[in-house]
């Protein structure tokens, strides 16, 4: 019975531990990466989807879905968020930005401002009214979108497309660690981690300030449409930073999607 008994913490250390710690697989909330071999990986997007990230010039020996396949570093991309695009901006790739889902005015990134007046970046409509002949003439590889109704129409014109939002709201970590998801597509993981290091050690500073203050102003994150009003849950990153800020989140007892 002793000896079974060390022999089962042998095979726990030696195999259950590394499983659980393991660096080939990460997930980011509900979003998931894995390293493959040949640096070939395998994401999951916010919607459960797999797709392959082959570097350019790989030779595999594994033959894989050619509707998953997405050869990096990414070229070409349309982005319907205004945070992903900022995301790009962080990871030093917004070259790769042919499309996006603003007009000018939107814009505060100069890069984005001047590649509209100039067409080197095209305005492809609003999120929920699409242009596709625009997509088609952008020519992107990957469209990073949250509308899921806009997939049917990529997939039938051959257009990778990656969910970049979940059901559920992000919370703050998984917000600030969104960028190294992204940064697969660019291969800019280092980037990635150093940038989300900077946000840590910003959200720390503001916390060492903040910590002894006493009157918290009462806060509510939202948006107001006609018919109805969407606020953000508890759980949300929005309200987490509002709290690390000093206020008061009045839902702060909600959980879920907006």
């Amino acid at each position: 019975m002793i000896m079974n008994k060390y022999l089962y913490i042998i095979f726990f250390i030696l195999f259950v531990l590394p499983s659980c710690h393991s660096p080939s697989f990460e997930s980011i909330g509900e979003f998931s990466i894995k390293r493959l071999p040949n640096g070939v990986k395998e994401i999951t997007d916010g919607i459960g989807r797999k797709f392959i990230l082959i570097p350019r010039g790989t030779k595999l020996k594994k033959n894989y879905d050619k509707d998953r396949i997405i050869y990096i570093p990414v070229k070409r991309t349309v982005v319907y968020s205004g945070f992903n695009v900022s995301l790009l901006r962080g990871l030093g790739v917004l070259n790769t930005l042919v499309g996006v889902t603003h007009k000018k005015d939107y814009w505060t990134i100069d890069y984005v401002k001047k590649g509209l007046e100039k067409g080197s970046i095209i305005y492809v409509g609003e999120s929920s009214s699409i242009d596709y002949e625009l997509i088609k003439k952008a020519r992107p590889e990957v469209v990073f979108t949250w509308n899921l109704a806009d997939i049917p129409k990529l997939d039938e014109m051959g257009i990778k497309s990656i969910v970049t939002t979940t059901q559920s709201a992000m919370d703050l970590k998984t917000r600030m660690r969104f960028i190294v998801f992204l940064s697969q597509f660019f291969d800019k993981e280092k980037v990635a981690k150093k940038f989300v290091k900077r946000v840590n050690d910003s959200i720390a500073e503001i916390k060492r300030r903040l910590k002894n203050i006493s009157k918290r102003p009462k806060v509510i994150w939202g948006d107001i449409y006609e018919k109805r009003v969407l606020i953000e849950p508890g759980d949300s990153w929005s309200a987490q930073i509002v709290k690390i800020a000093g206020g008061d989140y009045l839902f702060d007892d909600i959980r879920g999607s907006s």
